[in-house]
């Protein structure tokens, strides 16, 4: 086996049965001229454009990038996880693609040539992939790209005892949510349920549990230009930082951290060859001249966007059928407070989604027990309303948040079960016999929540555990 890393969460992977790409975001930005390649990527190679496979982790924009599918030679082969829903295939056939597999959670697909690979699955729309080649004289090598998957506790100890060995872990180790650095609150301890050791901790917190040979900080290789979002570039977590404090946060000492760039490589004949480039110490005079390079792509987004008005009726229609889609038991155990857009353009501007209540109205002035008000731009959520992607405007850093007091909670069960019903798992008539194979295979997972809805405040302690995991074109 031999790797690349191309770039963010893409990872190019040759082995004997084949080359494989993963999560191809290959050029551009994603969320609305957001997100950019920090480090920069290179072009993509022939090599990198024409791979036999393709994987693709999950839904979102900078793991499953349109633009760099449709660049892909169609001859590829394209893997996608089996979720309970059956979105993506059909997104990938879209794009040009004819030979689309599922991959069940957690079952072996055999290559050929002494290579194997295997989706394991977790949350509603993430996965890990496991590559293991065992062509060659020596001992098989295993790479297991969990990138921002949050897999853990039971799941991530039956994907270990079912691999064996784990030569690599490459991980996600920084945001890729607004909160909290894109929130205020009324509450400043609103703002304290995450810090940079969580991120840090959750990484050697993996890799103990996989008794990895090496750990990669992957995943997180991103800066945010456009003016809504740049304020976030100081508080991300680099790969350097992860491997100072690695140790102190519980990783284990026969792991040995090892950073990548993009290009940056391994093989099995020569180990690594990494670049000497260091892109964190000066970290903002090469975030200015990148800025630099896009402006004019930022610039025209932003000219597109400021003749858009919002449309109060594509609005209340549009979350009045997200509320109708949760039972109403899920509404008032979940969402306690109902949350707000801020709409400036209206005489009304407080656009107010009441899971709770069932309800979805405006106002001049915010109710007394809001939860939050969210500020996006109206181009922004008008055209995540006509994609229904609302939930990925959480992590474009483009929004704005405000906490009221005690409102965190509702806060994020808002964009988490806005998430579940736009990606089809909600109303509860939407459960397909898939749907219940899917769960039934992955009950593990389940033994990681049970403990944690025991007791008083149970939902907001589930919630809690997945703050770390929000992700989110254009």
């Amino acid at each position: 086996m031999n790797f690349t890393v191309i770039g963010h969460s893409c990872l190019f992977i040759e082995t004997a049965a084949g080359n494989i790409v993963v999560d191809p975001w290959l050029f551009g930005s994603c969320y609305w001229r957001s997100w950019w390649h920090y480090p920069p990527s290179a072009e993509p190679t022939p090599e990198v454009l024409s791979p036999d496979i393709v994987y693709l982790t999950h839904h979102h924009f900078d793991h499953f990038h349109y633009p760099s599918m449709r660049r892909i030679a169609k001859s590829a082969k394209v893997l996608v996880p089996g979720f309970g829903v059956d979105v993506m295939p059909g997104e990938v056939r879209g794009l040009g693609f004819d030979d689309v597999e599922e991959l069940p959670h957690g079952q072996t697909r055999d290559l050929g040539s002494g290579v194997t690979v295997s989706s394991w699955q977790y949350g509603f729309d993430d996965t890990a992939f496991v590559v293991t080649d065992a062509s060659g004289d020596g001992d098989p090598v295993t790479l297991i790209d969990i990138n921002d998957c949050k897999i853990r506790g039971a799941a991530l100890r039956r994907l270990r005892r079912e691999v064996g060995p784990v030569t690599f872990m490459l991980k996600s180790h920084s945001f890729a949510q607004s909160y909290p650095h894109s929130y205020t609150a009324d509450d400043p301890t609103d703002l304290e349920r995450i810090t940079e050791d969580t991120y840090i901790a959750d990484f050697a917190s993996a890799a103990a549990e996989l008794d990895a040979t090496y750990a990669v900080p992957f995943g997180s290789m991103v800066a945010f230009l456009h003016p809504d979002g740049q304020h976030v570039n100081d508080h991300l977590v680099t790969p350097g930082r992860v491997a100072e404090r690695f140790g102190e946060l519980g990783g284990p000492a026969g792991t040995e951290v090892v950073t990548m760039a993009p290009g940056d490589s391994w093989s099995a004949s020569g180990g690594f060859d990494r670049s000497d480039v260091d892109w964190y110490t000066d970290r903002p005079r090469h975030l200015a001249e990148l800025t630099a390079q896009v402006q004019p792509k930022i610039d025209a987004q932003i000219e597109a966007e400021a003749a858009v008005r919002l449309n109060w009726e594509r609005f209340e229609s549009y979350f009045a059928s997200f509320v109708s889609g949760l039972a109403l038991p899920a509404r008032r155990i979940a969402m306690k407070r109902p949350v707000a857009f801020l709409v400036e353009s209206s005489e009304q501007p407080y656009w107010i989604i009441d899971v709770r209540g069932g309800s979805v109205y405006r106002s001049a002035t915010p109710p007394a027990d809001l939860a939050s008000v969210i500020t996006v731009s109206e181009a922004v959520l008008a055209e995540a309303i006509e994609s229904k992607i609302v939930h990925f405007i959480q992590g474009t850093m483009r929004s704005s948040t405000h906490l009221w007091t005690g409102g965190l909670a509702s806060d994020l069960a808002f964009w988490g079960l806005l998430g579940i019903w736009e990606l089809g798992y909600l109303p509860a008539r939407n459960m397909r016999p898939r749907t219940l194979a899917a769960a039934w295979r992955r009950r593990r997972e389940f033994l990681d929540f049970a403990p944690l809805l025991a007791g008083e405040k149970g939902f907001d302690k589930v919630t809690a555990n997945f703050v770390p995991a929000t992700e989110p074109t254009a």
